[in-house]
């Protein structure tokens, strides 16, 4: 018991600490700098259809938060997306999330920073941006930045599901 109580006191500590962490919001800009950094990595977390048909960031990893369903006609969380995670990064490695707009990327940064990856940053506006007046995805984001994408499929950086 005198050995578990200084542990438990230990992670409760770092529990508490992340939950009171505020994720960084970080514009698409300066993320592509940031993912120049060593220990950098950024994170596609849409389904592999938007990844691989509307383009993703050559240098970002696919790891979807959630799958479309054919069965549900919606989507289903991943729930392997952690240990996904786990298998492809350090807990102390910079993790850059990226959707298609913002809200599941933060909704990512939000579960990684909980589940131990204590340096990880939303990417506002996400990879297509927020819709104009027409309903077009036209400001802001990755894409309308001017910075790089691909349709390109890079085995090592596609997602695969644990087997």
């Amino acid at each position: 018991m005198k050995k578990i109580f200084p542990l438990l006191i230990c992670v409760l500590t770092s529990a508490i600490a992340a939950a009171g962490q505020e994720i960084n919001q970080v514009d698409p800009a300066k993320v592509f700098e940031m993912t120049k950094a060593p220990s950098t990595y950024l994170v596609d977390l849409r389904i592999a259809a938007e990844y691989h048909l509307v383009g993703h960031p050559p240098m970002a990893f696919n790891v979807p938060l959630s799958f479309w369903s054919e069965t549900e006609q919606s989507f289903i969380s991943n729930p392997n997306f952690i240990d996904d995670l786990m298998s492809r990064f350090k807990p102390e490695d910079t993790l850059l999330f990226i959707c298609r707009a913002g809200g599941r990327s933060l909704r990512a940064a939000q579960a990684a920073l909980k589940a131990g990856f204590t340096k990880s940053v939303n990417v506002v506006q996400g990879f297509e941006g927020e819709k104009d007046e027409n309903g077009r995805p036209t400001k802001g984001g990755w894409k309308n930045a001017g910075l790089p994408y691909t349709y390109a499929i890079d085995p090592a950086l596609s997602y695969s599901p644990k087997k």
